[in-house]
């Protein structure tokens, strides 16, 4: 069983800040050792060249050379100093002491010489022709202060660690809030709410108050995705609970008087396979609609596709159209797609014109996109409902929308294929009456 506490991010933040902490508390402790021992090593050497040229410039040439040894030595009892001059040989007191105790060290760093008894600076000189000035200082002193002052501030930086500690551990916590509140606001949603949930945006800091943006806008498509679906699928519902009550009413009307009135077999029989080809075309649709058949983009003659769609349609309806079709005029979509697009448009204006009234079709292109104009003289389309047009099952007119064939989802596959393609549609009026189309596809580059 993994019992391992879930990491947050107050505890990653409080890691780090601890970390980065406690590496600068190192590295200033080691500078202070570094900058300590370079001190010492400074002053000891400058202590020795004084000896050194104090030797080489006031050495007496008389009996009081042992004097002046004893005398300079006085203030510090545990340096030592040696001359040799020719074959005599001076020393300070405890000198020969000293110098022993330094030959039998335990370790020597460059001049510093680390042995039992304490820490000497050794140093070794000629002077004049014949004499060899030898000088120890001791920085036993020296190295115990170090020391104590590297204790005191040890014992600095542990209280400051243990101050830091909890002052830390609350500062990112406090950091870390606007992000754990967003999490809490997170969990917090429901899916099946009906109604739209968002998250409360924090000013700051800047990339949680980004997060909380971003992830509201997800939230309002979500939302408004969703009230599209049940939209659909009560409107769905509603399309083909239609059809399919007539076809049971028509299979119990078989059922019921079939044997004694075989007339009324063939006028049902006749409405079920109109309701039935009404569903099938329907459901073909929304598969459009919903993108479940995708083909590979191939480079088509979009003028011959326009062209035999106005043909196959003029034999269906009463109205005229008339094509005014540039032509091979080619571009890169599907053929279904723009098979699609004209049709839809083309039967959308004949259902809404008048009988024996005039749709004109206008396909051209220039060098940056392709325009495909349809222009009818219906009732036209108010300025307050031209993009409500191409939502699915959408009728202007409800009074007449049971009289208008179809499945009510053609203009939103035509807004659908245009998206699809980075194109876009406008709708305005036609002159003097009715309503024009106009679609813009660019070209691929």
């Amino acid at each position: 069983m993994n019992n391992t506490r879930p990491i947050t991010a107050s505890r990653q933040l409080t890691r780090l800040f601890l970390t980065l902490f406690a590496t600068i508390l190192v590295i200033i402790n080691f500078l202070f050792v570094v900058t300590a021992a370079d001190l010492i090593y400074r002053y000891a050497d400058e202590q020795a060249e004084e000896v050194i040229e104090t030797i080489e410039e006031d050495w007496p040439r008389n009996e009081n050379q042992e004097t002046f040894l004893n005398a300079y030595v006085a203030r510090q009892d545990d340096d030592a100093i040696e001359i040799t001059d020719g074959e005599q040989k001076y020393i300070s007191p405890k000198a020969h002491k000293i110098f022993k105790r330094i030959d039998q060290r335990n370790l020597a760093i460059k001049n510093l010489q680390l042995t039992r008894h304490g820490v000497y600076y050794l140093r070794q000189q000629k002077i004049d022709h014949n004499r060899i000035v030898k000088v120890a200082i001791n920085v036993d002193d020296l190295i115990e202060l170090t020391c104590w002052l590297l204790i005191v501030t040890l014992l600095i930086n542990l209280a400051i660690s243990i101050i830091a500690l909890p002052i830390i551990h609350r500062l990112a916590r406090r950091w870390t809030q606007p992000l754990t509140n967003l999490d809490n606001e997170i969990d917090a949603i429901t899916p099946q709410s009906n109604r739209l949930q968002t998250l409360t945006v924090p000013q700051q800091p800047l990339e949680v108050r980004k997060v909380a943006q971003s992830f509201n806008h997800l939230l309002g498509r979500q939302y408004r995705t969703m009230q599209r679906e049940k939209e659909f699928i009560a409107n769905a519902s509603h399309e083909l609970k239609t059809p399919l009550a007539g076809i049971l009413g028509h299979v119990n009307l078989i059922r019921r008087h079939g044997d004694k009135h075989p007339e009324l077999i063939a006028k049902s029989l006749k409405y079920i396979d109109q309701e039935a080809q009404r569903m099938s075309q329907l459901i073909n649709e929304l598969l459009i609609l919903e993108g479940h058949q995708t083909k590979k983009l191939t480079e088509i003659n979009l003028s011959k596709i326009a062209f035999a769609e106005v043909e196959s349609l003029q034999g269906a309806y009463h109205q005229k159209f008339i094509a005014n079709l540039n032509p091979n005029i080619s571009y890169r979509i599907t053929k279904g797609d723009f098979q699609s697009l004209v049709h839809n448009l083309l039967e959308n204006a004949a259902k809404y014109s008048p009988t024996n009234s005039t749709i004109n079709v206008q396909l051209t292109a220039d060098d940056s996109q392709i325009v495909l104009k349809v222009a009818d003289q219906g009732q036209g389309i108010a300025k307050e409902n031209r993009q409500k047009v191409f939502e699915r099952f959408y009728r202007e007119d409800e009074s007449h929308s049971n009289k208008v064939a179809g499945s009510g989802i053609g203009l939103s596959i035509v807004k659908m294929i245009i998206e699809k393609y980075h194109g876009k549609i406008m709708i305005r009026d036609n002159e003097p009456v009715g309503t024009i189309f106009t679609v813009y596809l660019p070209k691929q580059k």
